[in-house]
């Protein structure tokens, strides 16, 4: 029986874990709006929710950093992009330092997840997070932030199904000073060392989401999605959906197998035999209260005899 229960545990144990921390960054979301709001009226509340969950507030003095931050990874072509030590690291800007900086909200995947600066190891098994060296998400010409998840960890979605999300579809990101919206323009598959396929481009306001492809590969290739800065997607419910298609070709002409169907397959899988366990559990609990009351039965005979 015992060895029962730990096997429904183990198929469960992602869909639990994933539950628990969707509840933790609701928790989280939700003071980092409250921790904006308290901010922009000045309450002595936005000090407390901020210094609580690490939540970066607005004002003036940061909004004028992170614009020259921004200016100059452009002006110096993003020299550091290069660097993975870079990478995983926050801009040098004081207050920056593992913050949440917003989230981020992709109605096609069903994700709601809070944005970091920098990709460290510690930022993505928490949620989002903006790669060092690329804009910080407040928008503006000339910027591209590039954000990275997991495509899964420990039962966490993450970015799992980001092959659900399509071509034209919204992704919609807040920051301490509001929300902006982006619409997808093109979806690629990467080579992990391919920076040159994620650098700012000229005159372009941009967002791009990036994980490992395919699923559970361990990080073989990446699959980049662009998103290009339009508001008019902000408060609509737009629907375009990737799909789970077969393959996916990308822009360097190869065919790359679609992970979505491994996904469908794998959750499938672990429901049969979640389903499974549990019923040969209540069948093992009904026959042992069978036995149970048989057993006793027979006592009863054998002393009344």
């Amino acid at each position: 029986m015992a060895f029962l229960l730990a096997g429904i545990g183990i198929f469960l144990f992602p869909e639990i874990n994933s539950w628990l921390l969707k509840q933790e960054n609701a928790w989280v979301i939700e003071a980092f709006d409250a921790a904006v709001d308290d901010a922009a009226d000045e309450t002595t509340d936005a000090a407390e929710s901020a210094e609580e969950y690490d939540i970066i507030t607005s004002s003036d003095d940061l909004w004028e950093q992170v614009q020259a931050y921004n200016l100059g990874l452009w002006e110096n072509g993003q020299a550091d992009f290069c660097d993975a030590w870079a990478v995983t690291q926050a801009p040098s800007i004081e207050g920056l330092e593992d913050g949440i900086f917003g989230y981020i909200e992709i109605p096609e995947m069903d994700v709601t997840l809070p944005l970091y600066v920098g990709a460290s190891a510690k930022n993505l098994v928490k949620g989002a997070a903006v790669l060092g060296a690329t804009s910080l998400p407040v928008g503006g010409e000339n910027t591209n932030c590039v954000i990275a998840a997991h495509r899964g960890y420990r039962g966490i979605p993450f970015f799992r199904e980001i092959e659900k999300l399509g071509v034209g579809g919204a992704v919609y990101i807040t920051n301490p000073w509001g929300t902006l919206g982006y619409r997808v323009e093109s979806i690629d598959i990467i080579s992990p060392v391919g920076s040159g396929k994620v650098m700012i481009q000229e005159g372009k306001d941009m967002v791009t989401l990036v994980t490992c492809h395919p699923y559970r590969s361990h990080g073989k290739y990446r699959y980049a999605v662009y998103c290009v800065r339009d508001d008019s997607v902000l408060g609509t419910d737009i629907q375009f959906s990737g799909g789970a298609g077969d393959a996916i070709t990308a822009s360097d002409g190869n065919i790359y197998p679609a992970s979505q169907p491994d996904i469908d397959r794998e959750r499938l899988f672990r429901y049969v035999c979640g389903a499974a366990l549990i019923i040969i559990f209540l069948i093992c609990l009904i026959t042992g209260r069978r036995r149970e009351r048989i057993t006793a039965g027979e006592c009863r005979t054998a002393d009344a005899g």
